[in-house]
């Protein structure tokens, strides 16, 4: 029986393993807020909201099409309105009950923008 647990363990300290289960595409709202992190995704149909990380908060970090589609009209623009899509992130602290999950966004698709009410 510990045998088995150690082999499991090991899986999950290869490199791809643990991070590829880790990864998921969420259907959401991508907003900026106040605070850190700015970017935040509320995962439709959930009480669920993601922090994207981002070095240094710079939104170079974001996907291109993410990027040109929220700034056409402007960095004030990004902060009136918000993206709707399917974001594909990567977990980067567990998920926890009542605490904003940290996550690493890699891609976005179907994405429409909506100005904020």
């Amino acid at each position: 029986m510990m045998r088995a647990h150690l082999i499991i363990l090991a899986c999950l300290a290869l490199p791809g393993i643990a991070s590829a289960e880790a990864c998921r595409t969420v259907h959401g709202r991508m907003s900026l807020a106040n605070g850190a992190p700015t970017v935040r995704i509320w995962v439709i149909g959930s009480n669920r909201v993601l922090g994207v990380v981002q070095q240094n908060e710079r939104f170079d970090d974001l996907p291109a099409n993410v990027r040109r589609i929220w700034a056409a009209d402007g960095d004030d623009a990004m902060w009136r309105s918000d993206l709707f899509g399917h974001f594909r992130v990567c977990a980067v602290t567990p998920s926890r009950p009542g605490r904003m999950q940290l996550v690493s966004l890699k891609a976005a698709s179907d994405l429409r923008r909506s100005a904020r009410n």
